[in-house]
């Protein structure tokens, strides 16, 4: 059986120091709050106090993240010297948080749904939240004199759940993401950072649930989603960063031994999850999945990395550390400003 693998030794070291060493605000772009919306990929701990520490489990899963460590969220945001709250505890409103909110929940999808009992086989998990609850929320703390200051960034990445537990048409998730990205735009959003999605037939996941006719559909409603994904963009009046996780994912994965990753072969992470610890001589951070859908630590601190590339602008003290951490990775991140058709 065929597994992902990811970044150890020097490489690791390289993205880790990246994302640490990081000036705290660019000199160019100084974001003043961040609004977080999407799923278990960006939750730093909501779905963790709904469920009063339950899901995910630990001591596998590092303080209601779902990995093995600091989310790329967690990473990201420090980097912008920005703490936002999470959306799961919130006080009294107002006075609202100044640094912003995490809205993301693990097991969201698109629409008003989440996976989450799907996935656990837990079914009080199937009331949570989707991406849809999140906009609403925010929706209701910021409107009229409360709305969301013009520096502001906005982050959206989902879509993966409805893909992997439901959904075969990218219509409808593009849609949904297409009316979150409108409503959050009417309500004063002006900047906006969005993710599109890895090769999902290329997760754990799919070789465990299916196979090759798994994998091969997957990988064609991805490529469906991300394609859609940039036409969505490109027809609505916003700004916007697309972090393109699937660039990322596939020239990391593209020749591992190269890369110094560990063989593609070597055992999977899932006696760490089942027995809650790694046995002797398992080095998670090795490998891209710490389960069968999450990252590992270590990939999302290439995410953020990514990320922290794409919408700033590095000090000269850092411009080398960069250029040596992302050799051989590309650069996996397109920035964009949408025009009208007029201007073409």
């Amino acid at each position: 059986m065929r597994y992902l693998c990811f970044l150890r030794g020097v490489s690791a070291i390289l993205f880790t120091l990246l994302v640490c060493t990081a000036p705290a605000r660019s000199a160019t772009i100084d974001y003043s709050q961040i609004f977080i919306f999407g799923d278990s990929l960006s939750d730093s701990g909501n779905v963790s106090n709904l469920t009063g520490g339950s899901f995910p489990p630990a001591p596998a899963y590092y303080n209601g993240r779902f990995s093995n460590g600091p989310n790329w969220v967690d990473r990201f945001t420090a980097s912008l010297g920005l703490n936002p709250v999470l959306s799961t505890e919130l006080g009294p409103v107002p006075p609202l948080p100044a640094d912003g909110i995490n809205f993301a929940l693990g097991g969201a999808t698109s629409g008003s749904t989440t996976v989450a009992h799907l996935a656990t086989g837990v079914s009080e998990l199937s009331t949570l939240p989707g991406l849809s609850q999140q906009i609403s929320t925010f929706q209701a703390l910021y409107s009229g004199p409360l709305a969301p200051d013009p520096d502001a960034l906005f982050v959206l990445w989902v879509g993966g759940n409805d893909y992997l537990f439901d959904v075969n048409d990218p219509a409808t998730v593009l849609s949904n993401i297409g009316t979150a990205l409108t409503t959050l735009s009417g309500l004063g959003a002006e900047n906006f950072l969005i993710a599109n999605l890895p090769d999902l037939g290329e997760t754990p996941f799919a070789e465990i649930n299916g196979g090759q006719p798994l994998e091969d559909a997957l990988n064609a409603v991805t490529q469906a989603h991300n394609d859609g994904l940039e036409a969505l963009l490109a027809s609505l009046d916003i700004d916007y960063s697309l972090l393109d996780i699937n660039a990322l994912f596939k020239e990391a994965l593209a020749d591992p031994a190269a890369l110094g990753f560990l063989d593609p072969d070597s055992p999977f992470l899932l006696d760490c999850i089942e027995a809650m610890s790694c046995p002797p001589g398992v080095t998670p951070d090795d490998y891209v999945y710490w389960d069968e859908i999450h990252p590992t630590t270590a990939a999302h601190a290439v995410i953020a990395a990514t990320a922290l590339n794409l919408i700033d602008v590095p000090e000269p003290s850092t411009l080398f550390l960069m250029s040596v951490g992302l050799l051989g990775l590309g650069f996996a991140a397109r920035r964009r400003k949408h025009t009208t058709a007029v201007c073409g």
